[in-house]
């Protein structure tokens, strides 16, 4: 029988892929489940003094999801996972300078609307010492296709006190964006992306686990953003991430603490910095809350621009997505187990500006503050 303390220390999937909460048991789980989830993302309007012209209505954005997870023959385990995004509000277009030396952002009208479908199929071979898994996916929007796949392997070693995992996964994406006649956008374009990661979990005793990795993705093809005028990036494009993940059990509060950081950097000059805390408190047998804080910096683009350089040659951008700034975001999740169901609720608040952050690099006016809401149900059968 397991430890209740390594339960509660992987009662969340550590933050690196590939790796499950259960990656100390090889068998796969011992109840069939269904699960849905549906969640709402709701972007704050763009401020008055930043807005030049266009809808300062942003996204809206809501998430349904259903996931059916089933053991086959006590050494496999299948899930299928479906997804139905619907879209609406608008989005920067692109930024300009004032005379007055300020800069603000043209936006989109608020007629944006888009549908997305996603399915994906994942399959898991349980070993006498590690698991094998291969899963295949497929996305499909209004002027977006993507077919994705990967492998990825973790053994057991050290008595099942150390764990190693890696992986591969490949996705090719086809783009067509709308409008692209009246707009001048390209017609139709492709990207593929293929990434690997490698990590260590270990046990350091009852109360502690650790985990390290790296991860490196290769993006080529069309990586601009054929919605934002003047926007011209490398066609190709490395990123690198190192994540670290600690695991503490404090027994007599009955809850765990769970820290992780995360390093990024790319070849568009981009370094990033995430810490994220959450304290996961059981309540009784049945009931867990788990509030969480989190913070994020990363430094600009190299070709970012705060305000769009029209007629430039070479790669340019004003998204703010490639902006140096910096986020915090607060969220608290609630869990109940009642009978075979196991409801959760979680909301979050996002906020992010050019003051929070402490990378190097221009800002943008178009930085985003937003709320999510989730509400699921889990059924064990």
């Amino acid at each position: 029988m397991k430890s209740s303390t390594l339960l509660a220390l992987t009662a969340s999937a550590l933050a690196l892929p590939g790796l499950s909460s259960n990656s100390r048991a090889d068998s796969p789980p011992a109840e069939t489940t269904l699960a849905y989830r549906v969640s709402n993302y709701q972007e704050d309007d763009l401020a008055a003094d930043k807005l030049q012209s266009g809808s300062a209505e942003r996204y809206d954005i809501t998430v349904n999801q259903i996931q059916f997870n089933k053991p086959i023959a006590g050494k496999y385990a299948v899930t299928v996972t479906a997804a139905h995004d619907s879209m609406s509000g608008a989005s920067p277009w692109y930024a300009i300078k004032l005379p007055n030396g300020t800069n603000k952002i043209v936006m989109s009208g608020a007629t944006i609307r888009d549908d997305r479908k996603d399915v994906n199929v994942a399959v898991r071979r349980y070993l006498e010492n590690g698991t094998l898994g291969m899963s295949l996916g497929y996305s499909d929007e209004n002027d977006y296709e993507a077919q994705s796949g990967s492998l990825d392997y973790e053994r057991h070693f050290n008595d099942n006190l150390t764990t190693i995992a890696g992986g591969f996964s490949y996705s090719n994406d086809d783009l067509s964006p709308t409008d692209a006649i009246d707009f001048s956008r390209v017609i139709s374009a492709s990207k593929k992306s293929r990434s690997a990661f490698f990590a260590v979990t270990q046990v350091l005793n009852q109360n502690n686990v650790i985990q390290t990795g790296l991860s490196f993705t290769r993006s080529s093809g069309f990586l601009s953003d054929p919605y934002k005028l003047f926007d011209t990036r490398p066609d190709e494009r490395s990123q690198v991430a190192w994540t670290t993940a600690w695991r503490h059990y404090v027994t007599a509060a009955d809850a765990a603490l769970h820290v992780n950081y995360r390093y990024y950097h790319d070849d568009y000059g981009v370094d990033s910095h995430t810490a994220e805390m959450s304290w996961y408190q059981n309540l009784g047998r049945n009931w867990q809350l788990v509030p969480s804080l989190r913070y994020y910096s990363q430094s600009a683009a190299d070709f970012f621009t705060p305000n769009s350089q029209f007629g430039a040659t070479g790669a340019t951008t004003s998204d703010f997505r490639l902006a140096a700034y910096g986020a915090i975001s607060g969220s608290l999740k609630a869990q109940v187990k009642l009978g075979d169901f196991t409801w959760s609720v979680l909301g979050e608040r996002y906020r992010s500006s050019e003051s929070l952050g402490i990378n190097d690099g221009l800002s943008s006016p178009a930085l985003v503050n937003y709320t999510r809401w989730s509400l699921g149900v889990d059924y064990a059968f």
